[in-house]
């Protein structure tokens, strides 16, 4: 892992090619590498894993789990964005998630979230925003392990009127809140410390 560079993993959960969430995700990291930052944005349609089985992985972990295993590991923050179905996140995006907990003969428990900045982040087509899921990523990314002040962001009422043809967000308001959500992001205790810090904790206690 390189502890060097602070790198901000972005994972979209939604496989639509013209997603809402991903939208916004894009413009959370175009703010991002304003503000001098490297980013790693994962479109989970170019990493296909088949769904969790215990007789996959005693076989061989699925080369597109470990590539996605090593972002994570490189990375000093994340940034999931969902769209709720039925009240919970995507099955694609949990079923990562399923994947990517798994502890590797004498591993680090959960090391590919330990401690990681997050932010999740919701958007709907309703004027619920999304939030059903927002709840479900904070109970299940707070049990993975990563960092307790989980911040999120949320947007209603989404349409293509809210974006131009590049997928830039047209609401000021709303670009606005982006901005200083990632300040506020970005200002909290160092990224890259912080991990190394609590990685090292676990090696010892291991």
């Amino acid at each position: 892992m390189n502890f060097n560079i602070k790198n901000i993993s972005l994972i979209s959960g939604s496989l639509r090619k013209d997603s809402f969430n991903t939208k916004v995700l894009r413009n959370i990291e175009k703010e991002i590498i304003v503000q001098g930052l490297t980013t790693t944005f994962v479109d989970l349609n170019d990493f296909p894993i088949p769904f969790y089985n215990e007789d996959i992985e005693l076989q061989a972990i699925p080369i597109n789990v470990l590539k996605l295993k090593d972002i994570l590991q490189s990375s000093s923050g994340l940034i999931v964005s969902s769209p709720e179905y039925n009240g919970e996140i995507s099955a694609v995006l949990k079923n990562m998630f399923d994947w990517l907990s798994r502890k590797s003969v004498n591993g680090i428990p959960k090391k590919n979230f330990l401690d990681l900045k997050t932010i999740v982040v919701g958007v709907s087509i309703g004027k619920n925003g999304a939030k059903r899921s927002l709840e479900r990523l904070h109970v299940l990314l707070g049990n993975l392990g990563v960092n307790k002040d989980i911040l999120s962001y949320s947007l209603a009422k989404a349409s293509n009127d809210i974006f131009d043809n590049r997928g830039n967000l047209l609401i000021d308001e709303e670009i606005i809140i982006i901005k200083d959500l990632i300040a506020n992001y970005l200002s909290s205790a160092d990224f890259l410390n912080d991990k190394l810090e609590n990685l090292n904790k676990k090696v010892i206690q291991n």
